[in-house]
């Protein structure tokens, strides 16, 4: 990480890159506070970014502009980029460190009123060792905000991982990121990896394909395992930076699991592809005091003349002329009228923008339970990644997908409706991404649409044979599948000139070529 990250300070932002005073408002520490229950939060707040990178310094300092604010990170370049960043744009209140999270001697010292852990676990050799730490650097009321990646909804970015280190793209050549860009793009439009490479915002640029699809150490959780996570360190989820739809709360209503844990039904979301995001939670120590429920009160950056004169000047504009104000928890923008952002200047607290976060105040927690375990997650999780042999193999690229269709069969302790019966209570809710060119593959809903049939039909099958690797089987016209492979990488010149065993070409056959259906040939050796 530390080799990759000097490389590739990530993210890349041009340096003059401005963030209006107003947009970061869900990153203040009194908004943070407030959502996780934690009452006011002090008036000169310490803030640890744990893992920083390039920009999120700036952002924070732009949102907290009287925290005291630490931040650290792995690669000394990126540091470097975030310190020019944070002297280019006037930013005093921030100090820099180099820092490893698996060597806590290089943390700072101190407590923090907000932890700042935005995508670092991911790379961390024991995550939950890391977190407890973590846990333990929070004052009474401080809180931690972690985003971990989710397990099934970022299983195209795995297997664009998988195809890359298949190939030999790595991040250590420099000519790399471009190359495999244009590699992908190569593939068909109709083709679920391209579609997932090109709608990946970071694509656009070198770092950003580092990051995502040629790293080290890349990792997924599912909403099981993040629940048993923050358990084990101690901690209790207290707000979840999720679309509307992706709210435990509200779609254990709509899905009827009124009865099951947060985990589980975050779990559900991601495995049906509706999660749309990563995990990114609000988490406090279990032995903070009691959640406080605030009475409303205008956020802190809206009311009041004390946070400089550009800040001002940007509230003076709003109260003029309105404006916009992006959302970072999934739901619309914010419209603002100006009469709304004068009353808010004014001290009052309009009813109508309650909704919209620029008022902090009220129970912002969750009535479902934290957390249950689910022995059965492993095994179901081995089956799942297992590569099932036989005539109509489910396609291993859709593996992700026939694990939706299997859950309910496979997992009965879980008490869910059969297919059909999971299907009906989508339908008012399920967002597919299916469309012209990509016709399947991208949500088990849409995928299910077309080939309902099709899937009964395996359900009623009996289990099938699985084999070690892809050594030990043989695709349909196995030879002229495999020319094929060879003739697709020597096409553009994009791929490393390396030896590929026939296994390689063959697991690149599936991943390349396989898109077209969802059902293959694979016969043991």
């Amino acid at each position: 990480m530390r080799a990759q990250y000097g490389a590739w300070p990530y993210p890349h932002v041009p340096l003059l890159a401005t963030l209006p005073s107003t947009h970061p408002f869900e990153l203040h520490a009194s908004w943070l506070w407030d959502r996780a229950g934690s009452g006011p939060a002090p008036t000169k707040p310490r803030v640890w970014i744990a893992g920083c990178g390039t920009f999120r310094p700036y952002t924070f300092a732009v949102a907290n502009p009287h925290a005291e604010i630490v931040a650290g990170d792995l690669s000394e370049p990126s540091l470097a980029v975030a310190r020019r960043r944070c002297t280019v744009h006037g930013v005093r209140n921030v100090a820099f460190a180099p820092l490893d999270l698996d060597d806590p001697s290089t943390w700072p010292e101190g407590r923090f009123d907000v932890i700042e852990c935005y995508g670092a676990l991911t790379n961390c050799a024991d995550p939950l060792a890391t977190l407890r730490s973590l846990r333990a650097r929070l004052t009474p009321g401080g809180v931690l905000r972690l985003m971990v990646y989710p397990h099934w909804s970022r299983q195209r970015v795995f297997q664009l991982q998988r195809v890359a280190r298949l190939l030999g793209f790595t991040a250590a050549e420099r000519s790399h990121p471009a190359r495999f860009r244009a590699f992908v793009k190569r593939l068909p439009a109709a083709h679920p990896l391209r579609y997932a490479f090109t709608t990946y915002a970071d694509s656009r640029n070198d770092t950003g394909v580092v990051d995502a699809f040629l790293h080290g150490g890349d990792r997924g959780f599912t909403g099981w395992q993040l629940g048993a996570l923050l358990r084990d360190a101690d901690m209790t989820p207290a707000f979840w930076f999720h679309r509307p739809w992706a709210q435990p709360d509200a779609m254990s209503e709509r899905l009827s699991l009124r009865d099951r844990s947060q985990s589980e039904v975050l779990a559900y979301l991601d495995l049906w592809q509706e999660l749309r995001g990563n995990f990114v939670v609000l988490a406090r120590a279990n032995d903070a005091p009691p959640r406080i429920v605030q009475e409303p009160t205008p956020h802190p950056r809206f009311y009041g003349d004390d946070d400089g004169l550009r800040h001002r000047l940007r509230l003076l504009r709003l109260g003029l002329v309105g404006g916009t104000l992006p959302s970072r928890t999934g739901y619309a923008a914010v419209k603002l009228a100006a009469a709304d952002v004068r009353a808010l200047r004014a001290g009052d607290a309009p009813e109508r923008l309650r909704a919209s976060g620029l008022v902090l105040g009220g129970d912002h927690g969750s009535r479902l339970p934290t957390h249950a375990d689910w022995p059965g997650e492993p095994a179901f999780l081995a089956h799942a990644a297992g590569l099932r042999t036989g005539r109509r193999a489910p396609n291993p690229l859709y593996a992700h997908l026939f694990a939706a269709f299997e859950l309910a069969q496979r997992c009965p302790e879980l008490r869910l409706p059969d297919l059909d019966g999971q299907m009906g209570r989508w339908l008012p809710w399920a967002d597919p991404l299916e469309g012209r060119p990509v016709r399947f593959g991208l949500t088990p809903y849409g995928t299910l649409q077309r080939f309902r049939q099709s899937v009964a039909d395996h359900l009623a099958r009996a289990d099938l044979g699985a084999a070690a690797s892809y050594a030990d089987v043989r695709l349909r016209d196995d030879a002229a599948t495999l020319q094929r492979v060879r003739s697709l990488l020597a096409a553009g010149g994009e791929a490393p000139a390396i030896a590929r065993d026939d296994a390689t070409l063959r697991e690149l056959a599936v991943l390349l070529l396989g898109h077209d259906t969802l059902f293959l040939s694979l016969t043991p050796a």
